[in-house]
């Protein structure tokens, strides 16, 4: 899901990468301020795409963190890398959806 998050979102499909995210995020997307509003914002200003970053997982029952580096349109990278945490979301039958991502 993490990796669907930041490919859906580099590709700039809105409707589908919003599915990615938990039930109350997903409520919340067309509120301005909301975390959904705030990443989409933040990436049409940039316009980065993400790299997964393997070995740094970090795995439980009901929550997974993973790690992507920020990759400029240029194809460098820049900054640290990044925290995207998934959870099993009840709201949605226990599927895995974004709960926190970075931009």
């Amino acid at each position: 899901m993490a990796e669907r998050f930041y490919k859906l979102l580099s590709e700039g499909n809105k409707e589908e990468w919003l599915k990615t995210f938990t039930a109350h995020h997903q409520s919340m997307a067309d509120r301005y301020g909301s975390s959904p509003d705030m990443y989409w914002r933040a990436y049409e200003r940039v316009k980065y795409t993400y790299r997964y970053i393997p070995g740094r997982d970090e795995i439980g029952d009901n929550r997974c963190r993973f790690w992507f580096q920020r990759i400029k349109p240029d194809g460098s990278e820049t900054g640290m890398p990044l925290p995207i945490t998934v959870i099993r979301d009840q709201d949605s039958g226990g599927e895995w959806r974004v709960d926190v991502a970075t931009i």
